[in-house]
């Protein structure tokens, strides 16, 4: 849960002038101690972080590297009409075959 300061300002703005400002200081210090929690989690959580993009950089390389493999073929003749170019749009609607 996120406190937003303005919220937060004016929620006390709309209080009483004679608000007893008993555990102010209460709700600061665990404002505090929840912060560094969350530092603590995300500091923690950083090498999971890293390996899964590394993990992904590595499966997209690895499937990039494949398609591209696969894509390498003889020399074909390219004519206007040829129907064996492999970057025509009939060629690659009909899928291998």
């Amino acid at each position: 849960m996120t406190l937003n300061l303005d919220d937060l300002v004016d929620q006390l703005a709309a209080q009483p002038l004679d608000r007893s400002l008993d555990g102010l200081e209460w709700d600061v210090a665990r404002g505090i101690a929840r912060r560094r929690a969350d530092l603590k989690t995300g500091a923690a959580l950083a090498p999971i972080r890293v390996a899964s993009v590394g993990l992904a950089l590595a499966m997209g390389v690895t499937a990039g590297g494949l398609a591209a493999a696969s894509t390498v073929s003889a020399p074909q003749q390219f004519s206007t009409f040829s129907v064996s170019a492999h970057l025509a749009p009939s060629t690659l609607l009909e899928g291998d075959q």
